[in-house]
């Protein structure tokens, strides 16, 4: 049996494919192209066909449930383009035409940490920008078992507050914002910490909606030393969320083995700030979206497998 997840048509495109209960091939588009990568390439699919024809091909998250969030948020254009359903667009490339499963979002992330993960029962934690809905999540692994404990709903979310931010002070958002964690390297957050947790009225509870920016911020960006201070203010709230996300699933899952997963599990200073709760901590080297094509195909799959050392 060969199962193919796919990830595309956001950021981060990818195919995995399971085979006889094995990783036997994972690649990102940026791998071949530097053109985006949003889309599925050719050299991709061609090198993914290498490993047999798919049985079966699983999609990273729920395209109409994501199409009702984005008329929500005003994303007409997106929302009413029937050629971005994954339906439509795998037709157009040179893929065997077989039905396609799909999973949620938080979920695809939740399977692609828990399933290559080496324990028997594990907290999970997904933090990112936007699922379909979802932006943070606390699972409870066991076994082959998934069971979703809690969850935070756009518009409240820990990555578009950080890639708001990023924005802010000038770097790219989706794609620079471990610029943001340097620069926090080198300010001080007393300035305008008060200032930024102002942008959430109690733990994982945004005040304003940030999924096109921050458009109130009060200070004048005059200097490299103003982005640095926000930088760095930015960085410890973003932290001190995290922690609060993390004590929560210490509290309802009872587990001492943490599975971290999502965009927001990049920032590496927050994580550090997180490993002295937990004994044990895994999560993929890359745990964005990217990797969801791999959570998909194992759920499909309904396998889990030793990740390659």
């Amino acid at each position: 049996m060969i199962t193919w997840g796919i990830t595309a048509l956001n950021h981060d495109a990818s195919i995995a494919v399971i085979k006889d209960d094995k990783l036997a091939f994972w690649a990102q588009s940026r791998n071949y192209t530097y053109s985006g990568d949003e889309l599925l390439c050719k050299p991709l699919i061609s090198d993914v066909l290498a490993h047999g024809k798919p049985d079966q091909i699983a999609w990273y998250e729920r395209p109409l449930i994501k199409k009702f969030r984005q008329l929500y948020s005003g994303q007409y254009a997106d929302a009413f383009d029937s050629q971005v359903l994954p339906s439509v667009y795998l037709k157009k490339l040179p893929i065997p035409s077989i039905p396609i499963k799909y999973f949620s979002h938080h979920k695809t992330h939740a399977a692609a940490g828990f399933y290559t993960s080496t324990f028997d029962s594990a907290a999970i934690v997904v933090l990112d920008a936007i699922g379909e809905w979802e932006s943070a999540s606390i699972w409870k692994g066991t076994g082959k078992t998934l069971t979703k404990l809690w969850s935070v709903s756009y518009p409240t979310s820990l990555g578009l507050f950080y890639s708001a931010f990023t924005k802010l002070i000038g770097y790219k958002p989706l794609g620079e914002e471990h610029l943001l964690q340097l620069d926090s390297d080198h300010g001080s957050y007393t300035r305008y910490y008060e200032t930024v947790a102002d942008y959430f009225k109690s733990p994982m509870q945004a005040r304003y909606n940030l999924h096109r920016g921050v458009y109130n911020w009060p200070h004048l960006i005059l200097s490299y030393y103003d982005r640095y201070d926000i930088a760095t203010a930015v960085q410890r709230v973003f932290e001190e969320q995290v922690i609060w996300v993390m004590h929560k699933a210490l509290e309802l899952t009872g587990e001492r083995n943490l599975v971290y997963m999502g965009g927001c599990a990049m920032n590496s200073k927050a994580r550090q700030r997180i490993l002295p709760l937990w004994d044990n901590v895994w999560g993929l080297p890359v745990p964005g979206d990217s990797s969801s094509a791999i959570g998909a195909a194992l759920l499909l799959a309904d396998t889990r497998i030793a990740w390659p050392s």
